[in-house]
């Protein structure tokens, strides 16, 4: 599944649309595509792993998924899940899922606890992961998109390891110093990947994500399913303490 800083990466990709007036949109995803056709494309904005396609009085957020994928003036023979055509140019979602939401962007989504957003609040995603999550293994705390907005697996994974923070261990047991040192981790390497991401370079470059044995002790990693969220996890259980 494309992580945040992905997203924002393609999102980048689509800035010349601005502005543009949208001649047919369709798909074959349920999402009720009324009134989109001869709209003015005001903005396109990213949120967490979300595409969002800003119109006058409401907005489409897209998700990829698992298996989604993009395409700019290229089609697929098999059919869109969603896609907007311009007078010269095309974007083209397949395998996506699509929303319609009434109002603004801002008014639903908390552009604070997104990762890669220039206002994103370590103090108030803190005080939501040992308020809200504090029986939770940080582990999954990290997969919540409500505070964690943009992390994948990837990004999960590479920064406990870089926190050297056992996965497994409680919220409540980890003091706030190494929550806080996590938090900035996840912050500073989601910006690493994003520059990674545009040389096709994360997955060469990720420390354990991926790998059998650990780059600073040398022993055999930890390779399995953890905790509820039940996605493949690295780890090192000499460099990642477990706190209880």
């Amino acid at each position: 599944m494309p992580e945040g800083p992905t997203i924002l990466n393609l999102r980048n990709k689509l800035n010349r649309f601005r502005k543009k007036t949208v001649t047919e949109a369709g798909g074959y995803g349920d999402m009720d595509k009324t009134g989109i056709e001869g709209q003015q494309l005001l903005d396109i904005d990213s949120y967490g792993k979300n595409f969002i396609f800003v119109f006058r009085d409401f907005f489409v957020t897209v998700h990829l998924g698992l298996f989604g994928s993009m395409l700019i003036n290229k089609r697929k023979k098999s059919n869109a899940s969603f896609y907007l055509h311009f007078d010269d140019a095309q974007i083209n979602f397949y395998i996506a899922n699509t929303k319609r939401i009434e109002g603004k962007p801002q008014d639903h989504f908390n552009y604070r606890t997104d990762i890669l957003k220039d206002i994103y609040d370590g103090e108030l995603v803190l005080s939501t992961v040992q308020d809200k999550y504090k029986e939770r293994m940080i582990g999954d705390v990290l997969m919540e998109q409500e505070i964690f907005a943009g992390v994948g697996n990837i990004i999960r994974i590479e920064s406990l390891y870089r926190a050297k923070i056992h996965p497994a261990s409680l919220v409540k047991d980890i003091p706030e110093k190494k929550l806080v040192f996590l938090i900035e981790t996840v912050v500073n390497y989601a910006y690493e990947f994003l520059e990674q991401s545009k040389t096709d370079t994360v997955k060469e470059k990720t420390l354990i994500y991926g790998r059998k044995i650990c780059p600073k002790d040398k022993r055999e990693l930890i390779i399995e399913e953890m905790g509820k969220v039940k996605r493949k996890t690295y780890v090192c259980p000499k460099c990642q303490k477990m706190y209880s």
